[in-house]
């Protein structure tokens, strides 16, 4: 039994095949490379087309295809699983991603032959999280524009918040979206010993010292807004012109989660009237967005290039996290990782039948 394991530059493949050697204790050969690339500028072109073109939207190289033939298990965190590569590896039973997204996998094409689906869910929560949080003081403080113009010679005392500049303790702080990235913002804005409201309609069971409001009261009584909710054909847009309309023109907005939540002409027009004090952005419709991009012509935004997710302990400790869920299949116990269960029991089988 084989377990394939393609590296990236984000995540060399040294590091999966460190992540999974606890694989071989059940019989599997581990066998890993990179997927070989010419730098992040091709990488995230390639992602690119894949968000928006879906997982076939070009195939794998010829290398990949080789090594994957007989492979059982395929882990993966960007080079696409396609339905080509699905059906050139006969003996494929499980797909692994090394991240929470599934866009590079042809999932629906996958299930159809049984083939049992992992992801990586809040792999990198805490990157987020922590990013968020820096994102959050340095919008409102003014610390990357006080850092640029040291830079460019200047030092500036006046900012576009100039006589509203906040202290974070008392205030107001929305989140929207409290999935495991949300969770973990809440933990950490506890301390500044601020009010939290939050919105979610998946959330099952209500958090502590979270008062749950809809997007409405939230917009209008918060001083911060944070979003890190799921983005489906539902949330596509869903923070728009009403949203800000709503929000005090003292407040702020930040986003580290998807840009296609938030309708970014509705953002923009809201910043350039004063709206809304400022915002903090790590995400985009364009990416890169380039100098003229009109959010990055503003004066009252921070932004860093799609970031927030890559420390290196993320990156790094996600196939030990995935690894540690996927090995419970061959006790027949389900994973929280697990995306589809239809063919659980039969792969159960196969695994045990086969050492």
């Amino acid at each position: 039994m084989k377990l394939y394991g393609i590296g990236d530059l984000f995540i060399p493949h040294k590091y999966i095949r460190e992540g999974f050697v606890l694989f071989e204790e059940r019989g599997v050969s581990v066998e890993t490379e990179d997927w070989r690339l010419s730098g992040f500028q091709e990488l995230q072109h390639l992602n690119s087309l894949v968000e928006q073109s879906g997982s076939d939207a070009f195939e794998p190289p010829d290398y990949v295809f080789e090594a994957a033939k007989d492979a059982t298990i395929v882990i993966t965190q960007f080079c696409p699983i396609t339905r080509k590569l699905i059906d050139h590896c006969p003996d494929l039973k499980i797909i692994g991603t090394l991240r929470a997204g599934l866009e590079n996998v042809n999932v629906a094409h996958a299930k159809q032959q049984g083939i049992v689906l992992y992801n990586t869910p809040g792999r990198n929560a805490d990157a987020v999280a922590d990013f968020t949080i820096g994102m959050m003081i340095s919008e409102c403080r003014n610390i990357a524009r006080g850092h640029h113009g040291l830079k460019q010679g200047e030092w500036i005392r006046v900012y576009p918040n100039s006589g509203t500049i906040p202290d974070i303790p008392g205030k107001t702080i929305g989140i929207i979206g409290l999935g495991e990235i949300g969770r973990k913002v809440v933990q950490r804005l506890k301390g500044f010993e601020v009010i939290l409201l939050g919105h979610d309609p998946y959330l099952k069971e209500p958090l502590q010292d979270v008062q749950m409001v809809d997007l409405e009261e939230l917009a209008e009584n918060s001083d911060i807004v944070t979003v890190h909710a799921r983005l489906t054909e539902d949330s596509k847009k869903m923070i728009g012109k009403a949203f800000f309309t709503r929000m005090k023109p003292t407040a702020y907005f930040i986003n580290t989660s998807r840009s296609a939540l938030v309708d970014e002409e509705a953002l923009f027009e809201a910043l350039r009237n004063n709206t809304i004090a400022g915002a903090a952005l790590d995400v985009f419709d364009k990416e890169p967005p380039g100098r003229n991009y009109p959010l990055v012509t503003l004066e009252n935004v921070t932004l860093t290039p799609h970031m927030a997710g890559g420390s290196n302990d993320a990156f790094y400790n996600s196939p030990r996290k995935l690894a540690a869920e996927m090995i419970k299949i061959w006790e027949g116990e389900k994973s929280r990782y697990m995306v589809n269960d239809e063919a659980f029991d039969e792969v159960v089988s196969q695994l045990r039948s086969s050492q």
